[in-house]
């Protein structure tokens, strides 16, 4: 997309297929001018600001009426993009909503590209960069808590946080280029202790940001979560409590499972790939062998491996060396409801490693305390941030930590006696980096990369 056309554009703005409504919107100075050749042009129609109505929607070349509809007209700069904006919703055929499009381009409308809407909105500062990336994480969120955090984003929670902190760097600017500009004028002296000071206390702020980090990426990319064990010990049978659905075949025959299943659930409103894998044994059977190797390439790209035994079965020396070969997270011992066998001493050396939590798949008993077991592995550490501001952006958090590492950087150089010159190399290189995330700094290549993830119409 060029970094700006100035033209009108237009899109479907609701999602394809069949529905009772569906939108069309169209942004800039001849929205009004083209939503009226769909119009009777006999009919004198005024558009009032922000105030929907009902109208024909007609062919002018047939005379023939495509749909009734309800156009709504924003005008600029009192829209979402900033320019002026028409919506006309009408029924949510595809092809009512594809002749109509068809005609506006006949007009002299431009088909948006991916994120345009938005893009406008920002370029015409009616929202901020990180504004507009909440826009679609919103849209894409699994579960009600990633929206609940992408609407605190939309309505500037980020930005508000970090105002401050380029203020308190706009004014040790200010104070040290004062210094540089005027060094002949009797200026105070440099107050070492207070502009460190300062320092510390961004240096702190951010550093708490970029440690929400971790939480952050999980809320918004989920984690993978492997069920491992030896065979028919019941790990199909925890994969459908666990997702409340049949999804695994259940048998009592071992090797069941012979290739790894994923499904999507979500924890606490943390979505979660749950993986169901083929019981490791040594087998000769050519198929359970692929399975069991499919299985261990589960365990190496899952960020948490259950392990599952089996509480009926007197646990062997070989089942405690299956659980020393990877790193698992949690214990999880199945078949509580047929009595436990495995020896107490086993349990309590289990325990020391990690949580131990019995259950029975079979009648739901320990299930709840194994979910809220999985969600204290997935939030270790981590609790405290959630709820507070956190940062869900890859993209925000590299600029965050260069910000860091530049303050920092500033801190030393104060402290060691450099000029005011060094020192303010690194403080303006610190609200640079902080401008990426809002959008001050623009870099044509970072906005085309973020409005392409969008979808058309957004």
């Amino acid at each position: 997309m060029n970094f700006y056309e100035n033209k009108t554009i237009v899109a479907i703005a609701t999602p394809p297929g069949y529905g009772g409504i569906g939108v069309i919107r169209l942004s800039g100075s001849d929205s009004l001018a083209l939503t009226r050749k769909l119009l009777s042009p006999q009919a004198e129609v005024s558009f009032t600001p922000n105030r929907a109505a009902f109208h024909y929607l007609i062919n002018n070349d047939s005379g023939e009426v495509i749909d009734e509809a309800i156009i709504t007209y924003f005008k600029a700069p009192h829209s979402f993009t900033g320019e002026d904006v028409v919506e006309i919703s009408c029924h949510g055929s595809p092809v009512i909503l594809a002749e109509l499009v068809r005609l506006l381009l006949s007009f002299g409308a431009t088909p948006a590209e991916p994120g345009e809407f938005t893009m406008r909105a920002f370029l015409n500062h009616r929202i901020d960069l990180s504004q507009a990336e909440a826009i679609n994480d919103l849209i894409h969120a699994q579960t009600a808590y990633q929206a609940r955090v992408a609407a605190k984003q939309l309505r500037g929670e980020l930005s508000r946080l970090l105002q401050p902190i380029k203020d308190c760097l706009i004014e040790m600017i200010v104070h040290f280029e004062s210094t540089v500009e005027f060094v002949e004028d009797d200026l105070e002296p440099l107050n070492l202790e207070f502009f460190t000071s300062k320092l510390e206390q961004s240096i702190s702020e951010i550093a708490r940001l970029i440690s929400s980090y971790r939480i952050g990426r999980i809320i918004r990319s989920g984690v993978r979560l492997a069920l491992v064990g030896r065979p028919n010990v019941g790990k199909s049978s925890i994969f459908n409590r666990l997702l409340e659905k049949d999804r695994a075949i259940v048998t009592p025959l071992p090797g069941t499972t012979r290739d790894t299943l994923v499904e999507t659930f979500a924890i606490n409103g943390i979505p979660v790939d749950l993986v169901d894998t083929a019981g490791i044994r040594e087998t000769e059977d050519l198929v359970e062998q692929i399975g069991v190797e499919r299985t261990r390439t589960a365990i190496s790209e899952a960020d948490i491996i259950v392990a599952v035994l089996d509480a009926a079965v007197a646990t062997s020396e070989k089942d405690f060396d299956f659980l020393e070969q990877f790193p698992v997270n949690l214990c999880v011992i199945n078949k509580c409801d047929l009595g436990i066998r495995i020896p107490d001493e086993l349990i309590e050396s289990l325990s020391d490693l990690y949580p131990v939590i019995k259950v029975s798949a079979l009648t739901g008993q320990g299930i709840e305390e194994l979910r809220q077991a999985i969600y204290n592995q997935i939030t270790v550490g981590s609790q405290s941030m959630i709820g507070g501001a956190i940062i869900t952006n890859e993209r925000h958090y590299l600029a965050l930590e260069q910000a860091l590492s530049a303050l920092r950087q500033a801190r030393q150089d104060l402290s060691a006696g450099f000029t005011e010159e060094v020192v303010l190399v690194n403080l303006h290189s610190a609200l640079q980096s902080l401008g990426v995330i809002t959008g001050e700094t623009l870099l044509s290549d970072i906005i085309n990369q973020i409005f392409s993830t969008f979808c058309i119409g957004k």
